[in-house]
């Protein structure tokens, strides 16, 4: 897949950006952050939006691991991504108590971690909202493709 090829470029390069000599952040996370801002979205799109249709048709699952600076960015991300990639919309854990919605205007950093698949409590869709202390601002992309390959890119834009 061309696909494949231009999510494993900028998988590479990312990496390689936070382990620069000098690198800022936890795992070098700042610098790399700095690395997906200056990149050309629409490949990186389109490529996603690629995948994510093979993995849907072949009946697998796409994951997703938004890492945010705080709940509002994480659930715009959220959103952004499941509607542009056309995934299903479940439950969203972790913002409410017992029903309550919490107020998480300082809740802090957060990670949200989407999943396409049912599980035995949730439907497609459904998604997990939780603290994260680490630096990387971004999206995790996780396309199930059932060929037995496992493909994780990261950390691609949160506005991809």
């Amino acid at each position: 897949h061309q696909a494949d090829s231009v999510l494993h470029e900028y998988d590479k390069k990312h990496r390689e950006f936070a382990a620069r000599e000098g690198s800022e952040g936890l795992g070098g996370a700042l610098t790399a952050n700095k690395c997906s801002t200056s990149v050309d979205r629409a490949p990186l799109a389109s490529a996603c939006l690629t995948l994510c249709g093979t993995a849907l048709a072949r009946g697998g699952r796409v994951m997703l691991g938004i890492c945010a600076e705080d709940a509002a960015a994480g659930v715009n991300a959220l959103k952004l991504w499941v509607s542009a990639l056309g995934l299903p919309r479940g439950r969203l854990h972790g913002m409410d108590k017992d029903g309550e919605p919490i107020d998480m205007s300082n809740f802090g950093h957060v990670y949200i971690k989407y999943n396409s698949m049912p599980s035995a409590k949730d439907p497609a869709g459904s998604a997990i909202l939780s603290g994260y202390g680490g630096d990387f601002r971004g999206v995790y992309f996780n396309p199930d493709l059932c060929d037995g390959e496992f493909r994780q890119f990261a950390v691609l834009p949160l506005d991809l």
